[in-house]
């Protein structure tokens, strides 16, 4: 009989083995293929603004994807074929030689490789619309839903080529594999023990301090620390996850079969030696799919938190759907005309000075170590309260209007009131004197979250308007540059689907661009907000699928692999009395913490890593009391979805599992 044939009849024989493996498979290629036909879209490429992020990004996360890709096939044919030791010991048997088998095992890969390469470019071809859909949809704000098919030949062999060189890598290391098989080993493969793992307590309390202080780092760090510690953090953790299931959990189950009261119940015993028997050889595998589960977790939260909060965060900067300083004279009436010819309803707008003050004291943050305003060279953006509130009701942020006292000022938190240790340090040196002006003197005694009525300055007060009035008469209050020019006004304006109203976007651009001392739109934000954020998303997603796909697909190996193993001694354990309804409990027993101990690890890491997101990141862009509540909302949902398909997984997994130890 032919090789060929021999390895088709296998595959056949073998299918229901081969069903995860090649779909995990072919959605690899899917996935490699997808981001190399984006690249490649003429459409996607002239609909990007900023089209070289674009193609850098995906084809950065495309390389990241095929190296874990090829990394984990090459694992995962290496667990097959050892999970096939009785089949491959009958060919010895009949006289192979393993040079022989292994020409097999390197058939089989190709045929499985080459199929799964068709599917896999075939899907990708056939949905490559779509996804560009898809991608356009989530990353711009105007979109017309409709694109024309296309096929780009560079992206199929630019995929086809690296994937034949995976297969043929898997092919051969299938060689290297059965060259270490000796014949009796293969027939005595399933009662060969792996060796107890009784574990270590002194390694359990090494792992979880390692994982503890990298946890404490990642909490309570401010964003100056973490930046420096991360790499730190993250040694500490991955260190402490492989220590934890090489040495503490068999540690664990050690304990568990000390408490024998619980142990010596039929189903724990059965359970709990097998798993502890097995911890050995899938150990590193459970780490590896922890660590893993907290990268795609991480990847896709991220993402989804950054996207969700685009719009939030687009008006916690800028506050106004548009605005801009200088020329008001010039170009307000092009302004109002450009509302007029695009048929965009104008909610309101309003004008006003950008007026400085100078108060004569300095004042020293951070212990008096630090100068933080100095008369000389720094000045203060100065409201009056009417002017403020004002301003307040055209913004998109939900503020109240403010009332202040006499002899009393608002400071307007700037770009620092977000960053850990400094907000209070410098909001004490600030409220430590009062501001000395020519004929009083003026506390601030409160402080505002509205940095978007600051046009350019660092430091903003809100005054009392009896106070404002009387330092304007005693021109404390200027209203001209040390040249005598007058300071630009500011132009707010509020408008109906500001975000959508992309026509009217670009005329404004055309008026503004060069005319103005500075203009800013909330549409030009958001835009490219969401080019940069939804692709990061649109990555994210693709990446935590392929993760999850190969870990879960992994540990199915892994299980598969044991319940040939295994399979003997379930039979023996019908023999005394052990009934199907038992068995299958035993059998959940089994398989659950393989699966749900990585998986609650990886979560529980992923987290951590979200709250060192949210010190860096997502606290100076969510205007929240306590940004971190709501990045663990919209995380929670990426968590819950994520576990609910490693749960079809590991029910995938129990019924195979269950079919081969019947």
């Amino acid at each position: 009989m032919k090789l060929t044939t021999l390895a088709v009849r296998n595959i056949k024989r073998n299918f229901s083995k081969y069903v995860m493996y090649f779909f995990t498979l072919s959605f690899s290629v899917f996935t490699v293929y997808s981001f190399r036909a984006l690249i490649q879209n003429q459409y996607v490429n002239a609909a990007m603004t900023y089209d070289v992020r674009y193609r850098t990004m995906l084809a950065a996360f495309g390389v990241i994807i095929f190296v874990f890709v090829m990394f984990f096939l090459i694992s995962s044919n290496a667990s097959f074929i050892r999970a096939r030791k009785k089949e491959i010991s009958m060919y010895s048997l009949f006289g192979m030689s393993n040079g022989k088998i292994g020409k097999l095992l390197f058939t089989e890969t190709m045929f499985v490789g080459l199929a799964a390469l068709v599917v896999g470019i075939g899907a990708g071809v056939f949905f490559s619309k779509l996804i560009a859909m898809i991608l356009l949809d989530i990353t711009l704000a105007e979109f017309t839903g409709d694109i024309a098919f296309t096929i780009t030949p560079q992206g199929v062999y630019l995929t086809a080529i690296p994937f034949l060189f995976i297969f043929c890598v898997m092919g051969l290391s299938g060689l290297r594999v059965i060259s270490k098989f000796e014949l009796v080993d293969l027939f005595k493969a399933e009662k060969v023990s792996e060796g107890k793992s009784k574990g270590s307590i002194l390694v359990l309390i090494l792992s979880l301090t390692l994982i503890g202080t990298g946890y404490y780092l990642a909490a309570t760090s401010g964003s100056d620390v973490i930046i420096g510690a991360a790499i730190p953090i993250l040694i500490l953790v991955i260190v402490g996850t492989y220590l934890f299931f090489w040495g503490g959990l068999p540690k664990v189950l050690s304990w568990m079969k000390k408490r024998k009261t619980k142990y010596y119940r039929g189903q724990n015993l059965i359970a709990v030696s097998a798993l502890a028997h097995r911890m050995r050889s899938i150990g590193s595998t459970m780490a590896t799919i922890a660590v893993l589960s907290a990268v795609a977790t991480t990847a896709v939260a991220t993402g989804f938190n950054l996207y969700q909060n685009i719009e939030r965060n687009t008006y916690g900067i800028l506050g106004y759907d548009l605005y801009f300083y200088g020329g008001q004279e010039e170009l307000l009436d092009d302004v109002f005309s450009a509302f007029e010819s695009y048929d965009v309803e104008l909610i309101g707008d309003y004008t006003t000075e950008r007026l400085q003050v100078k108060p004569k004291n300095n004042i020293l943050a951070f212990d008096g170590n630090v100068e933080y305003y100095n008369p000389e060279q720094d000045y203060f953006r100065v409201y009056s309260q009417s002017v403020c509130n004002e301003l307040l009701a055209l913004s998109r942020v939900n503020s109240k209007p403010i009332q202040i006292k006499e002899g009393e000022a608002a400071y307007v938190r700037s770009f620092w009131s977000n960053v850990p240790g400094m907000t209070e340090e410098i909001e004490r040196a600030i409220m430590a004197e009062p501001l000395q002006f020519s004929n009083q003197e003026i506390r601030v005694t409160s402080f505002l979250d509205a940095s978007f009525i600051s046009f350019g300055a660092v430091h903003t007060i809100v005054l009392n308007d009896a106070d404002f009035t009387e330092l304007m008469a005693a021109g404390d209050i200027m209203g001209v540059d040390s040249s005598g020019e007058p300071f630009d006004q500011v132009t707010v304006f509020k408008y109906n689907n500001a975000l959508k109203a992309g026509k009217f976007n670009r005329k404004v651009n055309q008026i503004l661009s060069g005319n103005v001392g500075k203009y800013r739109s909330a549409y030009n934000h958001y835009t490219e907000s969401l080019e940069t954020f939804g692709l990061v998303c649109f990555i994210g997603f693709f990446m935590s699928v392929v993760f999850i796909l190969m870990t879960a697909s992994l540990l199915y190996f892994k299980q598969i692999m044991a319940a040939e193993e295994e399979r003997h001694q379930y039979e023996m354990l019908r023999k005394i009395g052990m009934d199907s309804q038992v068995e299958r409990r035993v059998i959940t027993k089994r398989l659950l913490p393989v699966f749900f101990i990585p998986l609650v690890i990886g979560i529980l890491h992923s987290i951590f890593a979200m709250k060192t997101a949210d010190t860096i990141v997502f606290s100076n862009m969510i205007a929240a009391e306590n940004s971190y509540l709501v990045v663990l909302a919209f995380s929670g949902i990426m968590y819950g979805i994520y576990a609910i398909v490693y749960g079809v997984f590991y029910f995938i997994t129990k019924r195979q599992y269950t079919r081969i130890v019947g």
